[in-house]
């Protein structure tokens, strides 16, 4: 009898301690959630888009932009030109969910370039300022939307792919700029042409320097 009661007492004393640890852990868990919550909602938002041309293949100058703003805490993501729908749809999540709305910047190149301006325009549908979208040799001249604060084309005329950007319905000319990379021999030198130019330096300098303007 003695025996029996031992182990009943030592059953219970083993029940008493996994009842214990039990509801400690869901005391741990339940004390997590809210610092990851919090943790989620104080994460710095995507300030800078930069879509790149075709296939990602080209535009490579973009990641090394990237980089180079992260040094300077202003956080950029690159993707591919068929990723509009998936970078319209993270800025719509970012800009619902934060409190302060940061200025949201458009980079993109070529087949790049021309998801930026379809960006641009399906956010206006969702009340979303664009504070400023730069083309780099867009193979189409829009479709612009006034909801982009300044656009700013560079492009290389009568290279059967390049465009320059016109005054559109909401966006007048004091909008737009464009910019003829032929008459630019800082960047229409040797090796640069429609393919290769986001790598120019001096090209790399000025957007980055518009870009790091638009994000304060």
């Amino acid at each position: 009898m003695a025996t029996q009661m031992t182990g009943f007492g030592l059953h219970q004393r083993w029940l008493g301690r996994a009842a214990a640890l039990l509801v400690a852990g869901l005391l741990a868990v339940t004390a997590a959630a809210p610092a990851r919550a919090a943790s989620a909602a104080s994460e710095a938002p995507t300030q800078v888009y930069f879509i790149r041309g075709f296939l990602g293949i080209f535009s490579t100058g973009f990641d090394q932009m990237a980089k180079s703003l992260a040094k300077d805490r202003i956080k950029a993501e690159v993707y591919g030109h068929l990723s509009g729908s998936s970078v319209r749809a993270k800025i719509i999540r970012e800009y619902d969910r934060s409190r302060r709305k940061r200025p949201i910047i458009l980079v993109g190149h070529s087949f790049g370039g021309n998801a930026v301006f379809e960006v641009a325009a399906k956010l206006r549908k969702n009340n979303i300022p664009v504070a400023l979208l730069i083309s780099v040799d867009p193979t189409r001249a829009g479709p612009l939307s006034d909801n982009v604060k300044r656009y700013v084309n560079y492009f290389f005329p009568g290279n059967g792919l390049g465009s320059e950007l016109k005054p559109q319905p909401g966006v007048p000319k004091s909008r737009i700029k464009n910019i003829d990379m032929r008459k630019r021999v800082d960047v229409a030198g040797a090796g640069d042409d429609h393919w290769t130019v986001t790598t120019n330096a001096a090209l790399a300098r000025e957007i980055l320097k518009a870009v790091k303007r638009a994000a304060r």
